[in-house]
């Protein structure tokens, strides 16, 4: 099965904060029609940006609302405990998961710090086949907010 996150109707979630403030990128790839999601996390202690991946697998019949439920879980309270668990997951290999560019988007004041905001171009790309599913290489971009050292 192939899992296109650019054409493949793959619905985009992108987490960038919590109840405390920044924290590390979650983007989020829904592939309702294929029970699948792909998590792409992209670190924001620094500008090397390290980004990690890892594909997530669902059972015969979960609906698009219970992934939905279950990607809220991930980033907010776990307010859904009907949720479902993923069957299998897979790490994606660190080779596979590449920063291409940034830029600075803009400078932001929040209640926790200051932060430059960057819109960080990665790729993903020579992903191996995971139980039967093969992740189409695909680039693509996101927010990621680093807090500003004072010295």
């Amino acid at each position: 099965m192939i899992l296109d996150a650019v054409e493949g109707g793959a619905k985009k979630t992108e987490v960038t904060d919590s109840m405390i403030g920044f924290r590390d990128t979650l983007r989020f790839y829904e592939f309702a029609d294929k029970r699948a999601i792909l998590l792409v996390r992209i670190d924001n202690r620094d500008t090397n940006f390290t980004t990690t991946a890892k594909l997530y697998l669902f059972e015969d019949g979960t609906t698009a609302e219970a992934m939905a439920k279950w990607v809220n879980n991930q980033h907010s309270d776990g307010l859904f405990a009907d949720a479902p668990d993923p069957k299998a997951s897979h790490d994606i290999p660190a080779a596979s998961c590449k920063v291409k560019a940034h830029a600075i988007a803009e400078q932001v004041d929040a209640p926790n710090g200051k932060f430059t905001s960057y819109t960080v171009t990665f790729e993903i790309k020579d992903v191996p086949e995971f139980g039967g599913y093969t992740l189409k290489d695909f680039t693509d971009k996101a927010t990621v907010n680093i807090k500003v050292v004072e010295g």
